[in-house]
């Protein structure tokens, strides 16, 4: 995918952030963009139904299935990315999946470090209970991501971000 020149005003019109836990769907024009860390995007694009989504993640399981649009919780974002893009059953195989983030963003005693591997997991197992087929994944490790996708030409790009110097990721000062 081209770049994006964020300082052409048109392009900042086009640009729609993707905030923790909201999904957003983008038909044949505009940019959706999520900075990720431990959290999971999963983003559909589907050529054929000219749309485009993307779901930023927090947390892998909702504690009640209440079924409401949300991508808070993995288990929320895939069907809530089928209902708004108004996929059906029969036209998922022509839907491409991309996965981002899920790092590990703390250092390896925290209780919270295994957090980004719950979430790819979660995202994983979700996809394949609604037989979506993942075309590219760039998750894990211990760098955040930064995901865009352009509704207009049905690409993506992911960019990883640079880690914080040794001295900020373990506290000292």
């Amino acid at each position: 995918m081209s770049e994006i020149n964020l300082d052409n005003r048109a392009d900042c019109d086009l640009l729609q952030h993707v905030g923790m836990g909201e999904v957003k769907v983008g038909r044949r024009a505009g940019i959706l963009q999520a900075t990720l860390g431990s959290c999971v995007g999963i983003a559909f694009i589907w050529n054929q139904g000219g749309r485009c989504g993307l779901a930023h993640c927090l947390l892998p399981e909702s504690p009640s299935s209440i079924g409401m649009i949300s991508a808070r919780y993995v288990s929320e974002a895939v069907p809530s990315l089928l209902r708004l893009m108004r996929i059906k059953d029969s036209e998922r195989a022509d839907v491409q999946v991309i996965l981002a983030g899920g790092a590990s963003m703390f250092p390896a005693r925290s209780v919270s470090n295994n957090i980004g591997q719950m979430n790819i997991a979660a995202a994983e197992k979700y996809l394949q209970q609604y037989g979506m087929q993942v075309v590219h994944a760039d998750v894990g490790g211990r760098r955040g991501r930064q995901i865009r996708i352009d509704c207009g030409t049905q690409e993506y790009s992911i960019k990883q971000i640079a880690r914080q110097p040794e001295e900020f990721e373990h506290g000292w000062i």
